[in-house]
């Protein structure tokens, strides 16, 4: 028997095992996690868990934030990864899972994830060839483009929301950008949205742009890019016994058909379309295929 240790809690760490024996017989020849599999979901956990701002054993090949190693990109895949293995393998374990998501949304939201935008937004001649002078700046990540931060985001909560079937990011102010330089600009900023309002407004643009999709850099569209929101929005229709994805595919679909398609004549997805061209580039390397 469980045995007292004279306070107000009990010690079960001899406490039997009362599964039943066909129940522990199913669960021993269950498929397990290797010592890898294991190792990566402590270390998605332990770098959710640093405290804000700290972002050790992150740092990517830039700087500013613009590459394939960049803390948003991180942050989603450990976020893909970790719904994975709860849904197809540990199912039972939804605590250890949810706090896990959770916490990477949250860090999501820092600040040192998405200011980049402020900069970005300005476009350049690099994006857009026509450019004759830089754009006037904003600070908001998800108003319009940048879908390579919105989209992940839009799915990370969506994930949750379907995972866990848990409301809370449809609340008000559940995505929060709080944008508040120091030494600069006209004081505190605050955007705030919801899943619902950051669906509308990835959804918004990808009409705006004639259904090619939602602008990741200023000016260019990944086909790679928009996928995400596009399973997030599966994913909330499942949630929200809705059907919105339907109405959406085939209009996006034809919209890259009346361009040449998604696939290249070299047998990879083209890289991106250029808006303000109407122009298509292919990808010459796997890398940058979708």
């Amino acid at each position: 028997m469980a045995a007292t240790n004279g306070e107000d809690h009990v010690d079960v760490s001899n406490a039997p095992i009362t599964l039943p024996d066909h129940l522990v017989k199913e669960i021993s020849e269950l498929p397990k996690l290797t010592r890898e599999q294991c190792g990566h979901l402590r270390h998605f956990h332990n770098l959710s868990s640093q405290p804000d701002g700290d972002w050790s054993f992150m740092g990517g090949a830039s700087a500013q934030d613009h590459d394939e190693g960049s803390y948003r990109y991180q942050l989603a895949f450990m976020a893909y990864a970790a719904g994975a293995a709860h849904y197809h393998r540990l199912p039972a374990l939804r605590s250890v899972f949810r706090s896990l998501i959770d916490n990477l949304i949250k860090k999501m939201l820092h600040p040192d994830v998405w200011s980049y935008w402020y900069l970005t937004s300005q476009s350049g001649k690099r994006l857009d060839r026509d450019l004759v002078e830089l754009r006037k700046p904003w600070a908001d990540p998800v108003c319009k483009e940048n879908v390579m931060y919105s989209g992940h985001l839009l799915l990370m909560v969506s994930l949750h929301s379907m995972l866990f079937a848990d409301d809370h990011y449809d609340e008000e102010d559940s995505i929060v950008f709080d944008w508040s330089p120091m030494w600069w600009g006209m004081g505190p900023e605050r955007y705030s949205y919801n899943r619902t309002k950051l669906q509308e407004t990835i959804l918004k643009q990808m009409e705006q742009n004639g259904w090619m999709g939602t602008c990741c850099e200023p000016n260019i569209v990944f086909i790679i890019c928009n996928q995400f929101p596009l399973i997030a929005t599966r994913y909330n229709d499942v949630h929200n016994g809705t059907n919105i994805i339907d109405d959406i595919l085939p209009k996006y679909k034809a919209a890259w058909e009346r361009r040449g398609g998604f696939i290249a004549e070299n047998g990879l997805f083209r890289r991106w379309y250029a808006l303000n061209q109407d122009e298509v580039l292919s990808s010459q390397d796997i890398s940058h295929s979708a």
